[in-house]
């Protein structure tokens, strides 16, 4: 990551977010894991945000991102998971059953900051996952 500027800033913020389907159920696998990658990076790239690594297990997504300093964490989850929630579940209605809520995303999430220092550690941490 590199320095980054916006009017009158300075900056360089590097998240790590892990995020779970409800009931942490293993239904991020096949068509709906290459679908939900593409629909990730779509809401990065709208955004400006700048995704660093990405991994999405059957059960939880590992998420580096760089966002400039207006985005704070709950509204990039907000973003990421409101969008994908309703498209998942308009594209595979099946997911309905499986989830038995209005949400497909668990409520919380995991967020942490990234330094320079601390970053090819923690891609390669996300990375064997």
């Amino acid at each position: 990551m590199e320095i980054k500027h916006i009017t009158h800033t300075a900056y360089d913020i590097t998240y790590h977010f892990t995020f779970i389907p409800k009931y942490r159920k293993r239904k991020l696998v096949g068509n709906i894991k290459k679908r939900l990658d593409g629909m990730i990076r779509f809401c990065a790239q709208i955004n400006n945000f700048e995704i660093v690594e990405l991994n999405i297990q059957p059960d939880h997504i590992h998420l580096l991102l760089g966002a400039k300093p207006t985005y704070s964490p709950s509204r990039i989850m907000q973003l990421i998971k409101g969008g994908t929630s309703k498209k998942l579940r308009e594209l595979f209605p099946s997911l309905e059953e499986a989830v038995w809520a209005n949400s497909f995303w668990s409520e919380g999430y995991f967020v942490g900051t990234v330094g320079h220092r601390n970053l090819s550690s923690v891609i390669k941490y996300v990375q064997d996952q």
